[in-house]
């Protein structure tokens, strides 16, 4: 699950708003590879849920994105649009039920698209 918070006023949880919401309009414009779970798990607002007797035909269903294993060098990504146009001040990514099957780490890059052909 990922939260991006932008200022609204003072940086705090109860003074910014969450710009990865789809309620706002925030979306996945693509992901490497969603083999096991969505990207678009990603701009659920609900807390992590894990039910352990949820299987679809690859496996173990997840609420946040999973793609496979990679055997080859390189590294999975996604692109997400924000609603709005905005000066991001915080960010959380919760890896709950991903216990031992989550990142060493990530990187978050950010452009200001507003106006490129194709937006």
């Amino acid at each position: 699950r990922l939260q991006a918070m932008a200022e609204k006023v003072a940086f705090s949880r109860d003074t910014c708003i969450d710009l990865s919401s789809k309620s706002l309009g925030a979306n996945v414009l693509f992901a490497t590879d969603e083999w096991f779970a969505v990207c678009e798990n990603l701009l659920t607002q609900a807390p992590p849920t894990f039910d352990p007797d949820a299987f679809h035909e690859w496996g173990k269903v997840m609420d946040g994105w999973e793609s496979r294993r990679r055997r080859e060098p390189g590294h999975d990504w996604c692109v997400i649009k924000l609603p709005y146009t905005s000066k991001p001040m915080g960010l959380e990514l919760d890896t709950a039920f991903f216990t031992g099957n989550y990142v060493p780490r990530i990187s978050i890059q950010g452009a200001n698209l507003e106006g490129v052909e194709g937006d």
